[in-house]
C-alpha cells in the first residue's frame, strides 16, 4: 500500500507543470475523504487510533533524584494524536497533584490530575502511590503508527485527525467520491507553488516548512 511507484498522466496539472525540475520520488497512497481531487492537491495523513501503538516508557526522576511509584496504567490515543515521544511532566506533588501532557513538538496538550482519568489526544490515568510523584518527574509515552495502513485526504487546516499536517502532493487526479482509491503522490522533489491546490485554511506560507521537512521544496 505504501511503496514507490512510477506513473504517467495527461491530467490538467501534468508532472511538467507540478514539478519545478530536478530529482523526485513518489509513493502509492490510498486516497480517502469522499471527494474528487486534482493533481497538485496537498495531502495529509488520516491518523486513525486503530493504527497507533502506544508504549509507556520507564519514568525519569526529576531534580530531586528520587521518583514516585504511582501506577501509570495503559494509555491510548484519539485519532490524530501526534507521532513521537510524549511526556507526562509532574508539576505539583501530592495525592491529587498535577502534571502536564506534553506533545512531541514541545507544546502542552493539557493538564491532568493524579488519580483522575485524563481525556485528550492521549487517554489514561496517572495514579498515586506510596511514594508521591515529585515535581519534575517525567513519564515518557511513545506514539507510533503503522504507516502501511494510513490513508490520505486533502489537508485542511482545521482538521483534527492528523490530516491538518501536509505530507505529500498528489501527482495525478484521484476520484475518491465513490470510495477509497489508489493514487501516486510526490514524497520528495521541487514543486511549483502555483500548481498546488490547498485545503481551507492553508497558505503556501503555512505549509512550506512542513513539506520542506518531508523533502518537498516549494518553488515560487
Amino acid at each position: 500500500m505504501y511503496d514507490q511507484a512510477s506513473y504517467s498522466t495527461e491530467a490538467a496539472n501534468a508532472p511538467s507543470q507540478i514539478l519545478a525540475g530536478g530529482n523526485y520520488t513518489t509513493r502509492k497512497l490510498i486516497i480517502t475523504g469522499g471527494a474528487a481531487l486534482v493533481a497538485g492537491t496537498v495531502l495529509g495523513p488520516v491518523l486513525a487510533a486503530a493504527s497507533a501503538t502506544v508504549t509507556v516508557g520507564t519514568p525519569i526522576a526529576g531534580a530531586g533524584g528520587t521518583i514516585g511509584n504511582g501506577t501509570i496504567g495503559d494509555w491510548t490515543t484519539d485519532a490524530g494524536a501526534m507521532e513521537g515521544q510524549w511526556y507526562l511532566e509532574v508539576t505539583a506533588t501530592g495525592d491529587t497533584g498535577k502534571y502536564k501532557v506534553v506533545r512531541p513538538d514541545g507544546t502542552v496538550e493539557g493538564v491532568g490530575t493524579i488519580g483522575t482519568p485524563y481525556n485528550g489526544e492521549l487517554n489514561g490515568t496517572l495514579g498515586d502511590g506510596s511514594n508521591n510523584w515529585l515535581v519534575g518527574d517525567l513519564i515518557p509515552i511513545t506514539v507510533a503508527y503503522d504507516w502501511d495502513e494510513i490513508e490520505y485526504k486533502k489537508s485542511v487546516a482545521a482538521a483534527t485527525d492528523g490530516s491538518q499536517h501536509p505530507r505529500f502532493v498528489l501527482a495525478q487526479d484521484a476520484d475518491a467520491s465513490a470510495g477509497d482509491v489508489e493514487a501516486i503522490a510526490y514524497e520528495t522533489g521541487q514543486i511549483v507553488g502555483s500548481a498546488l491546490t490547498l485545503g481551507a485554511g492553508h497558505t503556501i506560507t503555512s505549509i512550506r516548512e512542513g513539506l520542506l521537512a518531508r523533502g518537498l521544496v516549494i518553488d515560487d
